[in-house]
């Protein structure tokens, strides 16, 4: 007879290393899919990457990649709350393409580790390493979801919730996970305050609504909150906190734990609506030098030094490195971004916040109604675009040239900002 072992109840202190997801047939999945979305577009254009990459090494152009991401974009409106499904589909339709029969965790990781498509294997000039198409697309809505749960802890508030960073501007095109040695995205939010006695609750609101974060980070960010209201809001300076998610050892359902790890970080920007309307140049309805000045400053209250500089562009892509004053102060450092800057060309530089709601984002609370002074601010700046097209030197003027991380936006976001 063969010994039996009566299993351990494992501590509650303990990480208990989550089975291997059972395989399922795709015919199971393929029928769900169909019901919930028209991916034919998503099969169409996925099988032109398998054939370009099987056709003798052939390069899979760019605007093929953009196009593969932009029906994906499309695809996922029918998923609104639903991201766990996107996945689970996304994963059925591209192997079903390339004649698998079974969805398991080994397909997985093959389809989120697959670079065949990825210029230079994931390599980018920028130094950021390019996600595969369904990395992109797990990552993607991974962070959607807790952005919904970040929205769903602070809504009510008296707060406005603008969803930034390439969750927004390059969602399932340029947001990656814990792969090949590069840092996950952030999930990144600017969060609009009316009073800043807010920022004294907000670590508890977030304690039950983000998964994993450690007790550390809350405790630090009640710290910092506190530095911040008693000396530090002068209506120009920005309350900025990072905190990690998925830290805890848990695994996402989202991502098998024997594929990647899963925590990431999110990047709260908290601006006072005095910072907010001193931001987006709200005293005068044209960005000249004449009626707003050539240059505006906010300070940003860190928990981290930075080492980089004040990296502007114009929108004919001229580069400026600036200077960036830093001072450490009580649980953190103070830096000096300027909000824009017009050089010695008349040339407008939008600076680091100003390109933060440039294009305009994703507003997923407004307790604050801040969305009419984003839409303005967003006339303003195509007007000062149009002004700098119509003189000499008559260079091509562009939005999206002014962005620094223009190489990050997924296709629509520069047509959308470009016109």
């Amino acid at each position: 007879m063969r010994p039996t072992t009566v299993p351990r109840t494992p501590l509650a202190t303990e990480v208990v290393a989550p089975r291997p997801r059972p395989g399922r047939p795709l015919a199971d999945l393929l029928p769900a899919a169909e019901r919930r979305a028209d991916w034919r577009h998503v099969r169409g254009l996925h099988r032109q990457h398998v054939q370009f990459a099987d056709g003798g090494g052939a390069r899979v152009p760019a605007v093929l990649r953009e196009a593969l991401a932009d029906a994906i974009l499309d695809v996922s409106s029918s998923y609104a709350g639903h991201e766990d499904e996107l996945v689970e589909h996304g994963l059925a339709v591209l192997a079903d393409v390339e004649g698998h029969e079974i969805v398991d965790e080994e397909l997985f990781r093959a389809y989120y580790e697959d670079d065949r498509f990825t210029p230079g294997g994931g390599d980018d000039p920028t130094g950021r390493r390019q996600p595969g198409l369904f990395e992109a697309l797990v990552e993607t809505c991974r962070r959607r979801r807790d952005a919904r749960g970040l929205r769903d802890a602070l809504r009510g508030t008296g707060t406005s919730g603008l969803l930034i960073g390439s969750t927004s501007y390059g969602r399932f095109h340029n947001v990656r996970g814990n792969r090949n040695g590069t840092a996950a995205s952030d999930l990144d939010f600017v969060v609009v305050v009316d009073d800043p006695a807010i920022l004294g609750c907000v670590d508890g609101l977030l304690a039950t609504a983000l998964p994993g974060v450690p007790a550390a980070d809350l405790d630090r960010m009640r710290h910092r909150a506190e530095v911040f209201t008693g000396g530090l809001d002068d209506g120009r300076t920005v309350f900025s906190h990072k905190l990690r998610l998925w830290a805890d050892g848990a695994p996402d359902p989202m991502l098998p734990a024997g594929v990647a790890a899963s925590d990431y970080l999110v990047s709260l920007h908290f601006l006072t609506r005095p910072v907010l309307d001193y931001v987006l140049v709200a005293s005068t309805p044209r960005l000249r030098r004449d009626a707003a000045g050539a240059r505006r400053t906010v300070h940003d209250y860190r928990e981290a030094p930075v080492t980089r500089r004040d990296h502007h562009r114009t929108f004919a892509g001229r580069s400026y490195q600036l200077p960036l004053d830093t001072v450490a102060t009580e649980g953190g450092h103070l830096t000096s971004p300027r909000v824009y800057y017009i050089d010695d060309f008349d040339s407008y530089c939008p600076g680091f916040f100003q390109t933060m709601l440039l294009p305009r984002p994703d507003v997923l609370w407004d307790g604050l109604d801040v969305a009419p002074a984003l839409d303005q601010f967003q006339r303003k700046i195509s007007e000062r675009v149009r002004y700098e097209a119509d003189r000499p030197p008559h260079a091509m003027v562009r939005q999206s040239f002014a962005h620094v991380r223009r190489d990050a936006f997924a296709p629509r976001v520069i047509r959308l900002l470009d016109g």
